[in-house]
């Protein structure tokens, strides 16, 4: 489905499961799913992959990880890890944005704000990517599909052992991080801490490749549109409506999937039960039926109601934190680089993803006078 109407209605459509489950297995061939036993016991908890009331009862849960106040007290985690990460780059004169800012940013400020210690923190982030890469998968030869379920389901028994530990390390002696808030939550509601692995993998993958690739995309858009570049520059008060802006302009996440619980019809094509539905959010945030002039990108777009964090009961959870990361990170980038451009001499590379449920770069160079400071 690619048009706005068909898409929004789609994702707010009860007879549509977020349970892809069953299109996960059907793609790996001939391995047999015993051997992946410990990716499916951590996806069956995601709330991603489910549906009411199940979904209900985890998402409310999950929410007091990100209160306004928890969010808040982030804030200066995600200012001094960006600043940190320009100081290694300012006197360069140049920088790639994704090696350089958006992929070590939140590999950074995530597992700091769940509270993993520094020693752990490259193997989570490591564990989170290898899970991340199975979904959505769009192609390739039945080898490398069974690869990469293999290594997502010896990360799954790697970061369940790991975030298994930090509960119950929580449980004892609560702290102000992301895992003791949701620890508490569980216990006050009685619920059972054994679902909490699969809470947080799935908090912590929705942040990191989405936010890697949406820092790189919007900083790719700036600099694509020189006359909105400017005006961000003039009038740096325009940052909030800018990212809106970019994420509908050029979405990390341009696909989600459903499943079709029962015979249905939707934009006048008939839909079989169990048949997989490819929703184009990025399609969707394009249609000129919703949005004057699609093509254009305007930092100013008012209003901008696109999908980039999708819509319905599974609204992006940290959809704050998010805007956030991206603000204070594009905010501080133009203030400390003002005369940021392409680098001539070096191509920026789009990702090749494995799955069609994200897009970014690779590698996207930049210059800048490395005088101004």
């Amino acid at each position: 489905m690619t048009r706005y109407r068909d898409v929004e209605a789609a994702l707010r459509d009860e007879r549509l499961s977020a349970d892809h489950t069953p299109l996960f297995i059907n793609q790996l061939g001939s391995l047999d799913v015993k051997e992946i036993q410990n990716f499916l016991a951590l996806a069956s908890n995601w709330m991603g992959e489910k549906d009411p009331p199940e979904h209900t009862r985890l998402r409310k849960l999950a929410k007091q990880g990100f209160t306004t106040r928890a969010i808040e007290s982030w804030r200066s985690i995600i200012e001094n890890t960006t600043d940190r990460l320009l100081d290694k780059v300012q006197n360069r004169g140049g920088m790639d944005v994704v090696s350089d800012l958006s992929l070590p940013l939140p590999g950074f400020i995530l597992p700091e704000i769940f509270g993993v210690p520094e020693t752990d923190r490259a193997n989570l982030l490591e564990w989170a990517r290898d899970i991340t890469q199975i979904f959505g998968t769009s192609g390739g030869s039945t080898i490398e599909i069974e690869e990469l379920a293999r290594k997502a389901d010896k990360a799954a028994a790697q970061v369940s052992a790991l975030i298994t530990q930090l509960v119950e390390q929580r449980r004892r002696q609560p702290q102000t991080d992301m895992i003791s808030l949701l620890s508490v939550a569980y216990q006050e509601q009685g619920f059972n801490l054994e679902e909490l692995p699969s809470v947080c993998i799935q908090i912590l993958n929705a942040g990191l490749l989405t936010t890697t690739d949406q820092i790189a995309n919007g900083v790719n858009a700036l600099l694509c549109h020189p006359d909105q570049l400017q005006k961000l520059k003039k009038n740096p008060s325009l940052i909030n409506s800018a990212v809106e802006e970019m994420i509908r302009f050029d979405t990390s996440v341009p696909f989600f999937f459903r499943i079709a619980k029962q015979d249905l019809t939707i934009g006048g094509k008939e839909i079989a039960a169990g048949s997989g539905i490819a929703l184009g959010l990025g399609a969707a945030n394009h249609d000129p039926e919703k949005f004057e002039e699609p093509e254009v990108f305007d930092i100013t777009r008012t209003p901008n109601e696109h999908l980039g964090f999708s819509s319905g009961i599974h609204f992006c959870l940290g959809a704050g934190l998010a805007r956030m990361k991206l603000t204070i990170c594009l905010t501080t980038l133009l203030r400390r680089l003002p005369n940021l451009g392409f680098d001539p001499d070096k191509q920026a590379i789009p990702t090749k993803h494995s799955s069609l449920i994200l897009k970014g770069f690779d590698s996207l160079p930049v210059k800048f006078d490395a005088r101004l400071k």
